[in-house]
C-alpha cells in the first residue's frame, strides 16, 4: 500500500509518494496536481530516494509553488464552494470551522453537499494537508463499503472468481490485478466516478484473471458483460484526472 510521506523543502511541506517498480532503472520524478510522486528502482531505498529529491530541491520547491498558484480546480483549498466528485456528482464543499480538534467529513446526498469541520487557527497550509488527509480516508471508506457489494456481485454475474479485494490510494490506476493470486486492487478514489464507470473498472480487472493480458479475447471477455466498454474507456481518458486533488 502507498503512503502520502511530506517533505520539507524551504517555507513549505510538499506531500509525497514513493513507488517502487521492478522494470525501474533510475529515479523519476514528477507531479500530479500538488503531490510530488517518485518512482524507484526496487533496490533504491526510501532514504536514497528523499536524498534524490534533496538535491533537486530548487526545481522541486518552484514546481510546487507555480502548481500551488495556478488556478487548477483540482487542486482543493477546502473551502466553501468548491466541489468534489461523489459517483460522478458535484458535491459542494461546506467547510466550517469548530472547537474541536480532529477532521469530521460527511456527505449529504440528497443535498449533493459534503460537510467538513476542522479545528479553529489553522493557517491555510496546516488546514488543507489535514483535511487531503481525512478526505482520502472518507473516500477510501466510502470505496470499501461501494465494492464490497459490486465485486462479489460482478464475480458472481461474470463467474470468474478471485481470492480477494484491495483498495489504496492509488492516483495513477484505477485498478490493477494480480492473475496467479487472484487478488484485484482498486484506487481509493473510484467512488468518485459514476458508477457505470466503476462497473467497467470492476469488470476490467476480473477479465485479467482470465486473460492476463489485453488481447483482442480479453477485450472481448470484458465488452461482453460491458458492452457500451469502449465509450467508457475514452470517457476515462478524457475525465479520469477528477480523482486528483
Amino acid at each position: 500500500m502507498q503512503e502520502t510521506k511530506y517533505i520539507v523543502i524551504k517555507d513549505k511541506e510538499i506531500p509525497v509518494i514513493i513507488r517502487s517498480y521492478k522494470t525501474s532503472k533510475y529515479l523519476k520524478m514528477y507531479f500530479k496536481a500538488n503531490i510530488l510522486h517518485i518512482s524507484k528502482p526496487k533496490y533504491v531505498s526510501m532514504k536514497k530516494a528523499l536524498e534524490f529529491v534533496k538535491e533537486n530541491e530548487n526545481d522541486v520547491y518552484q514546481k510546487y509553488i507555480q502548481l500551488s498558484t495556478k488556478p487548477d480546480t483540482r487542486i482543493k483549498q477546502w473551502v466553501t464552494g468548491e466541489t468534489i466528485s461523489l459517483k460522478g456528482e458535484a458535491y459542494t464543499i461546506n467547510a466550517i470551522e469548530n472547537e474541536k480538534q480532529r477532521i469530521q467529513i460527511q456527505a449529504y446526498p440528497e443535498e449533493k453537499t459534503i460537510k467538513i469541520t476542522y479545528p479553529k487557527n489553522l493557517n491555510q497550509e496546516a488546514k488543507k494537508q489535514n483535511i487531503d488527509r481525512g478526505i482520502k480516508k472518507f473516500l477510501q471508506y466510502q470505496t470499501q463499503i461501494f465494492l464490497e457489494k459490486e465485486v462479489p456481485y460482478w464475480s458472481q454475474l461474470t463467474k470468474i472468481a478471485y481470492k480477494q479485494f484491495k483498495v489504496n490510494d492509488a492516483t495513477s490506476k484505477f485498478g490493477s490485478c494480480i492473475p496467479k493470486t487472484k487478488v484485484l486492487h482498486f484506487s481509493s478514489r473510484l467512488i468518485m466516478l459514476p458508477e457505470r464507470v466503476i462497473d467497467a473498472i470492476v469488470v476490467h480487472e476480473l477479465c485479467h484473471i482470465v486473460h492476463p493480458n489485453h488481447s483482442k479475447n480479453f477485450y472481448e471477455l470484458v465488452r461482453s458483460f460491458i458492452p457500451e466498454y469502449d465509450e467508457i474507456n475514452k470517457w476515462l481518458k478524457k475525465n479520469g484526472k477528477m480523482i486528483l486533488f
